[in-house]
């Protein structure tokens, strides 16, 4: 008699939640930079909206990069 082949077992997708508590997180992120800028306009305060978007941009991409994993 032969012996039965092992199940197959097929790869788990990643779950979507820490990518959504991501863009949930950017979408705070720019409202308050946006808002603080409308409240208090100046030049420092257009500084640090830019440089947090430009940091979260780069945080994400770097998480995605993560997350997919390297080419092959």
């Amino acid at each position: 008699m032969a012996a039965h082949p092992a199940p197959i077992h097929e790869p788990v997708p990643a779950p979507e939640v820490p990518l959504l508590a991501i863009f949930a997180g950017l979408i705070v992120v720019a409202v308050v930079a946006i808002g603080l800028v409308i409240a208090v306009p100046s030049t420092l305060t257009l500084i640090a909206a830019l440089g947090t978007v430009i940091a979260f941009a780069i945080l994400v991409t770097w998480m995605l990069a993560r997350m997919i994993g390297p080419e092959d």
